[in-house]
């Protein structure tokens, strides 16, 4: 059973983290039921077994009411499509969410999938990507290692207690910009950031260094080092951040390879977006307008919709203020 229009509308899942604000709430999430400090929204998501608290729910439409892992195990290729392999449990490959970091967030990494796989942790490590949406002056994000120095070193240099940040590459960043993170990457968002991120269904997070920080519970939060020892960092990563997008109207693919495929739209435009009809999409109006013909809706900035197979060709009418990512899970990569 499936939405005929092929588009699902997801309630977003308030994640309160310790270094949250409040830019989330002040902004396109106001409607959100929740206290600060508000880190995390999860705008699609099907992470978890036991607990079902990050599973994503339809809030319009049919199928109101019903969690997106309900729909994927009653028929996982309506919803997954060509991401839908027998041989594993029937899940969303993807996560999609935003972030507001009011604090510098841990120093960590993630594992791969074969890692992850090893260790039990599920059939995705977690490659991401970050697109940023807004940068206070002078926010920088922390992005792999300086020359000279190797994981091993990075642990050593945090079980000693001392300052970790000599050995990790600083960027800074602004509106617009988007980092490609393989898993492995040793990374950190610093104070002022705020961002869009999608990511491989994984919530595996190993920290290096918190600076001592205590969690919600007020307690301090656990490293994981010997964790941490097990990756490796990519062999050949991105640019940091990547190459701005050729001139021009209409649709631009960000990222090519990997877990998932990113396009990004800037500007008037009326036409299909890149959707593949074998598989599901995640559609992001970041700013400006747009309307579904297939529909008729009109969606604004914060709006995130979850495309179904076979829902193309579908047309899409932006206005010339218009920011948008249309993502997907490349062949191969589920």
């Amino acid at each position: 059973m499936t939405d005929p229009s092929g588009i699902l509308q997801l309630q977003p899942i308030a994640v309160r983290r310790p270094w949250g604000g409040r830019r989330l709430l002040d902004g396109f999430r106001s409607n959100l039921m929740t206290e600060p400090p508000l880190g995390e929204t999860w705008e699609v998501s099907d992470v978890g077994e036991e607990d079902d608290t990050f599973h994503s729910v339809v809030t319009a439409g049919p199928l109101a009411g019903t969690t997106l892992r309900s729909l994927i195990e009653k028929d996982p290729e309506s919803i997954l499509g060509s991401a839908f392999d027998s041989g594993v449990p029937a899940r969303l490959p993807l996560l999609y969410k935003f972030i507001d970091a009011a604090e510098d967030l841990s120093v960590q990494v993630h594992p791969d999938d074969a890692l992850a796989q090893k260790l039990g942790l599920g059939t995705w490590g977690k490659s991401e990507a970050w697109i940023i949406l807004d940068a206070l002056p002078g926010a920088r994000l922390q992005v792999g290692l300086k020359e000279g120095w190797d994981v091993g070193r990075l642990v050593e240099c945090a079980r000693s207690g001392e300052d970790v940040s000599a050995a990790l590459q600083e960027v800074a960043v602004q509106r617009g910009e988007i980092i490609e993170l393989p898993a492995g990457t040793i990374h950190s968002i610093g104070a002022g950031i705020l961002l869009a991120e999608i990511q491989q269904s994984s919530d595996v997070t190993w920290r290096v260094h918190d600076g001592g920080r205590p969690g919600l519970d007020g307690k301090a939060r656990e490293l994981h080092l010997d964790q941490v020892l097990m990756t490796t960092p990519p062999a050949h990563p991105s640019p940091i951040p990547l190459p701005a997008a050729a001139a021009g109207p209409g649709w631009k693919c960000r990222i090519s390879q990997g877990p998932f495929q990113l396009w990004e739209l800037r500007g008037a435009f009326r036409g299909e977006l890149p959707v593949d009809c074998h598989s599901f999409s995640i559609l992001s109006i970041l700013d400006g307008r747009a309307r579904l013909a297939a529909t008729q809706e009109r969606l604004q900035q914060g709006d995130v919709r979850l495309v179904l197979p076979a829902s193309c060709p579908l047309e899409l009418d932006c206005d010339p203020q218009s920011w948008i990512l249309c993502v997907s899970p490349l062949q191969g990569q589920s």
